[in-house]
């Protein structure tokens, strides 16, 4: 980051300028809104792909909707939701799977 005042490059975190001591934290602010509004930009067009991810790999989904929950809870939520879908969708077929051998065992004996 750049003091507005000076000119000099200044640590990110930084409230106060060392070179010339003009207060930057209400910069600091504004370039962190900036950054997370492109963060969400660049998020929304990501959703699909992570969704489909998650969807074909549930533990995969799980962790990433687990570490995106507070930086970027619309996809940790597309994530979850497709993650929690397979695992549905799994144990369904599982459940039918059983209920064919069962019956087919049944009609052998």
């Amino acid at each position: 980051m750049y003091c507005k005042n000076c000119g000099k490059e200044i640590d990110n975190n930084a409230y106060v300028c060392p070179n010339c001591g003009v207060k930057v934290k209400d910069d600091l602010v504004e370039q962190r809104e900036r950054q997370a509004a492109s963060n969400l930009e660049a998020d929304s067009g990501s959703k699909a792909g992570w969704g489909i991810l998650s969807f074909f790999i549930p533990l995969v989904g799980l962790i990433l909707f687990l570490m995106w929950k507070t930086d970027r809870p619309k996809t940790a939520s597309v994530c979850g939701k497709c993650a929690l879908a397979a695992v549905i969708l799994e144990v369904v077929v599982v459940i039918i799977y059983v209920i064919i051998a069962v019956a087919v065992i049944g009609a052998l004996v």
